[in-house]
């Protein structure tokens, strides 16, 4: 699976390198937040999550462990090929980390896997 976010009206190519791309934010910043994202031929996603993390991700029999909040939560099976998907979220005015993340979560049946990890990283003030 691909993902391509746009945060804002900004929007970063894939990497090939693995990185994902930094935005700078603010506290109490609004995000609007658009994700592309490519399912392959192969697969059909029956579960697919959206949040943010403060770094830690994973797997769980109930679904992904370390968002919060969780920005959307699709049940619908999902097809191969291109979908978009509108989210937004107010960054809390106080908090320690630095960074946050914004963070994917998706499970198939056909084949039987599940598979956590970050979109974008939200890179706060010091």
């Amino acid at each position: 699976m691909a993902f391509v976010p746009t945060i804002n009206g900004v929007s970063f190519a894939p990497r090939k390198d693995g990185h994902v791309p930094r935005y700078r934010v603010h506290p109490g910043e609004y995000l609007v937040i658009r994700i592309a994202v490519t399912v392959p031929k192969h697969l059909t996603v029956t579960a697919l999550w959206f949040g943010i993390s403060n770094g830690s991700w994973g797997d769980d029999p109930n679904g992904p462990t370390g968002m919060n909040p969780v920005l959307a939560h699709y049940a619908l099976p999902l097809p191969a090929g291109s979908h978009t998907f509108g989210l937004s979220w107010d960054i809390p005015h106080r908090g320690a980390a630095t960074s946050l993340y914004l963070t994917f979560a998706w499970s198939s049946h056909q084949p039987d896997t599940s598979v956590e990890g970050p979109i974008a990283t939200l890179a706060l003030p010091q």
